[in-house]
């Protein structure tokens, strides 16, 4: 099996960004966070098209995004974020392995 570096990069790469944009929209005292994490629960189960994933796999994926976006805003906020820091890094990484892993399934 090849991987499709293109896609793969694309999904990553859309992902961190919609993940980042919520983050800094979480900001603040009183964000509106509904509209935001729907957004970004839309755009992250639509990324895996093209690939045999499935709606349970998809469904996994959003939920780590707004994980993503939450533990983000906190590293933004908080005045010691290092554990904050520690759980976005091993959230992004295990998102990325695991959309890269999608990226290597043939579509269907």
């Amino acid at each position: 099996m090849s991987i499709s570096v293109p896609g793969a990069l694309a999904r990553n790469s859309l992902a961190l960004a919609a993940e980042f944009a919520a983050a800094l929209l979480l900001r603040g005292s009183q964000p509106h966070w509904l509209p935001i994490l729907l957004a970004l629960v839309a755009l992250v189960s639509g990324l895996p098209h093209g690939t045999d994933a499935g709606f349970v796999h998809r469904i996994v994926l959003a939920l780590g995004a707004v994980a993503i976006a939450l533990s983000g805003a906190r590293v933004l906020d908080a005045p010691d974020p290092l554990l904050w820091q520690a759980l976005t890094g091993a959230l992004a990484l295990t998102q990325t392995v695991s959309l890269t892993r999608l990226s290597h399934r043939p579509a269907p």
